[in-house]
Order: structure tokens, then sequence, then C-alpha cells
């Protein structure tokens, strides 16, 4: 055996087992949003599958397991550079699902590495296809109606962030949030955050700025935004702000995953898709990976009226397109027309169906049915 599988072994065997009580290991070793997703389907995969789930994590990750930590009978945190190693060197077969043997909840590490231009294929209209969504119930051998749980946030939590946000200035129903750090997409230029904020509060409202999470790589050159108050939130708490506030706007990532996974959102969502127009784009069905196709960019990827459309229903919720790299003045118009939420700019994303009719009303009778909203949260 190759000495750094045993290694592994050794791991599992000795941190990660539990004598005796067979369970599902699973490991949620990409981005927040990867986890949330598995996390939001953890409860169907028990129902589905018998037996607990032990999940091992990163530091970065605990946060929202926290937020469903009923459905994990144990936690176990690694480096990152310990589960790079293992999700990396071919220790876990890709076609893994066996109880007490570890395997990865990412779609990407269960056969669609080399494939990931399959989520494209919804963007043709009256094609249909897979979301991203539906590869994680693919690959975690869920039914296609298997329901996304909500996260739940503590009472302690909401009391805390009360206090904090109204100590900090907030007007409920009259803030908004905005949400400039990102890990995970290209970070939209300072004067399109400028803009944007100086539009929103000159419309009466009061206009916060995120700076949890900060560091030298992932915010803007100008933190917080100037003429904002800087707040410092924590993932696990900005939901509970959103609610008082009464309105967010933030960049493709996985907080806006948590987000958008919520019950019961009495707030307003406004997505800012980051792309480039200059950016090849391939039809491959090997997306990333075609050499004669390259798929190096996709304007539709990280929005959830394709990625995720059951989360789109019963939420005051809007997209917009931004040229990461666009011109200042294009910036700015466009920064305009997302603070008064305009609906008719080319920028402004509305998934079409198949009659007059979007995407996600055209499809209300069964999306629905793919969340659980029987729990308050």
């Amino acid at each position: 055996m190759i000495p750094l599988f045993q290694n592994f072994d050794n791991f599992f065997n000795d941190t990660v087992r539990i004598k005796d009580m067979p369970s599902w290991i699973i490991l949620c070793g990409y981005n927040i949003g990867e986890t949330v997703q598995f996390c939001a389907l953890a409860g169907e995969f028990k129902r589905q599958h018998g037996h607990d789930i032990i999940v091992v994590i990163t530091p970065k990750h605990q946060h929202v397991i926290d937020m469903y930590a009923h459905q994990f009978i144990k936690v176990v945190v690694i480096s990152d550079d310990t589960m790079r190693l293992i999700l990396r060197s071919g220790y876990i077969p890709q076609d893994r699902l066996e109880i007490d043997q570890p395997f990865s909840a990412c779609w990407i590490d269960r056969g669609f590495r080399y494939s990931d231009g399959i989520r494209f294929l919804s963007k043709y209209p009256g094609r249909g296809g897979l979301s991203e969504i539906d590869c994680v119930r693919f690959v975690l051998h869920l039914p296609w109606n298997a329901k996304l749980e909500p996260p739940t946030m503590s009472v302690e939590t909401e009391h805390k962030v009360l206090a904090y946000a109204i100590q900090s200035g907030l007007r409920i129903g009259r803030s908004v949030l905005l949400c400039p750090i990102n890990n995970s997409a290209p970070k939209l230029p300072q004067i399109f955050w400028n803009t944007l904020a100086m539009e929103l509060t000159s419309r009466g409202l009061t206009v916060f700025t995120n700076i949890g999470g900060l560091n030298p790589f992932n915010g803007l050159a100008q933190m917080p935004i100037p003429g904002t108050i800087p707040i410092n939130l924590p993932i696990q708490d900005v939901v509970p702000f959103c609610r008082l506030a009464g309105n967010v706007i933030i960049g493709n990532n996985g907080m806006s995953m948590l987000i958008m996974m919520t019950a019961f959102k009495n707030f307003k969502v406004t997505q800012l898709v980051s792309y480039s127009p200059k950016t090849e784009i391939g039809h491959s069905s090997l997306g990333f990976q075609s050499p004669h196709h390259p798929e190096k960019g996709n304007e539709f990827a990280g929005t959830y009226q394709y990625s995720v459309p059951e989360l789109c229903i019963h939420t005051d919720f809007a997209e917009y397109l931004i040229p990461f790299d666009g011109e200042a003045d294009e910036l700015e118009r466009i920064a305009r027309l997302v603070a008064v939420r305009d609906n008719t700019s080319a920028n402004y994303l509305k998934r079409a169906g198949n009659t007059t009719n979007c995407y996600v009303t055209e499809h209300l009778d069964w999306l629905g049915d793919l969340v659980d909203v029987s729990i308050v949260k």
C-alpha cells in the first residue's frame, strides 16, 4: 500500500470512525456553497440510505455545519492541506458510496470533474437538463424530488444580531447590506460599489458594508465602501441581519447560497453575477476541459435561476449580470439600475420559460415541492 494511503487509513480508523456504529463518512472539502448544498440534502440522504453521518470538514465550514448540527452524529475538523491531500491523491474512488468508507459530498468529485458542461444544458430554452443542485442529488443517489432543508438559526444568534444591528444604526426594513467580499468569483470594481452605495443612500436607505471575513485579497481597495457603515458579520450572523435590514446585495458565492437556502426570506435579495463579455463561451459537454470548445466562462453558471431554481420561489429576488472588467461609465450605469432593481435592462437576468412566463413562475407547481418549509427557521 502507498504509505500516504496507509496514513489516511490510520486517520479514519483512529479519529473518524465510531466503533460498532456503521456510519456514512462524508467529506466537505470545497467551497462553502457546496457544503451548504450537501447539508441541505443530508436529512434526505439519511432517509434514503439509512445510518447516521460523520462529516469531515475544514475550519471555515464549521459555522455552516452548526446550522445543520442535528443531521450529523460526529463532526471532524481537519486542515485545508490535509483535506486537499485526501481528495486529490486518488485515495477515494470516484464512484464510491459505501458505508464506513470516506467519500466526497461535492458533485465535482463524483463524476462531473471532466463533464462540468452538463450543468449548462439548461441554458438552451426548452432542452431541460441538470441544474447544479440536481447534480448533487444525482451523486448522492437521491430522488430528483429530494427536498432541500433550510439552515437553523439559533434564538441566541438572532438576539445577538438584533442588539448589534440597532447599536450600529440599522433602521428595520429601511437598510441594505452590501457584501463586496468574494472568495469565489471575480470581484466587482470599486467604482461599481461606490456608485451603488451613493444611489441607495440618496433613496433614503441606511447602507452597510459587511467587512466580516475581510483579508488582503478578497475585499476592495476602500473598505468599507465610502459613505457606508462598516459592520462585521460572520457567516452565521448574515441572515438574521438581512431579516432586520430588509435588503441585501451580494455576489455569487457561498454566503449567497446560505442566504438563498434560508426559509421565509422577508427581505429583498439582489444577486450580482460577475462575468466578462470578452470571455469565449464554449458549447462542449466537456466544459472547462474541452480543448476544441473551451468553456472558459459562462454567464449563467453562477445564477440561481439556473443552478438552484427552487430557491428563487417565494422570494423577492433579482439577478444582474455585471461585467467585472467593464468600463467605469458602464459600471456606474449598471450600479444605478441595480439600486432601483430595474427589470428592463439587458443586465437584468430573467430565465425564460416555454411560455410568456419566466422559468421559475412557469414551473412553480413542482419547484415548490423541492424545498422543505415545514420547519420554521
